[in-house]
């Protein structure tokens, strides 16, 4: 494996599992330092121990806590070279039956918690001339029946992205998202399961636009990670802006 982040110092959400710990390991295995926020504290941390890493509590519905994690992060590692939000949450639900209180907690983890996170973070990125990554979703891209406000949260974050690479490019600062379609991760693995889903809306959803590769049903958290980690290296130095699309064929299909 290549070593195109020796010293660099990475912070990311979501690491205690699914593609945060898979960004995580790939990230420390090319030579990064690891600093990692999520509301799982015991799970981060257990990751964390294995790459030498840290690990802070990080709820993303907490616009405080963006700015004590950034803190925590510059503590530990000296500054910030990399930003990775990859912490959150898959809500499923038809448009009139999802109630208030998902649609906030879907945007508050999904698409207010990497705002607040890059707002906190641009000044250190700006110092190390470093750059973003930020989880969307193939259905932010093009709708997943039953997920509105799941959908509309990561259609947020590629607005996110658009925007603050216009805004900090003459810094030269990088800001990019990945949009991946369905990923085997545990999130995945309790909707297929339908853990709290009505069996009609994911049969539904299955039916309409999950993956088209036949080969198997979801990538692997590895395989967005490996896109990640291309992102955020010198390899992508003249990309920002850039929403990239890991579905299967999920939208084309």
């Amino acid at each position: 494996m290549t070593s195109r982040f020796t010293a660099k110092r990475v912070l990311l959400t979501g690491g205690a599992s699914g593609i945060g710990r898979a960004c995580a390991e790939r990230f420390a295995a090319e030579g990064a330092r690891i600093a990692i926020g999520d509301v799982d504290l015991a799970g981060a941390q257990a990751v964390a121990a294995t790459l030498d890493g840290a690990a802070f509590a990080y709820d993303a519905r907490d616009p405080a806590a963006a700015a004590r994690l950034a803190a925590d992060a510059v503590d530990a590692l000296g500054g910030i070279d990399v930003l990775l939000n990859v912490a959150g949450i898959m809500a499923w639900g038809r448009f009139e039956e999802t109630t208030p209180e998902t649609w906030q907690r879907t945007l508050d983890i999904n698409l207010s918690g990497p705002f607040y996170l890059i707002q906190a973070a641009i000044p250190h990125l700006k110092e190390s001339k470093g750059n973003v990554v930020s989880v969307a979703s193939a259905g932010g891209l093009h709708p997943v029946y039953g997920t509105a406000a799941y959908g509309v949260s990561k259609a947020g974050i590629i607005a996110v992205t658009q925007a603050a690479s216009l805004e900090y490019a003459r810094f030269g600062v990088r800001i990019n998202a990945v949009a991946p379609g369905g990923v085997d991760t545990p999130m995945h693995e309790k909707s297929a399961a339908g853990g709290g889903v009505d069996p009609a809306i994911f049969a539904e959803a299955a039916g309409r636009n999950m993956p088209k590769l036949t080969d198997r049903q979801a990538c692997t958290p590895e395989e967005i990670a490996a896109a990640i980690a291309y992102l955020a290296s010198d390899e992508a130095r003249f990309v920002t802006g850039t929403t990239l699309v890991i579905d299967g064929g999920q939208i084309t299909g």
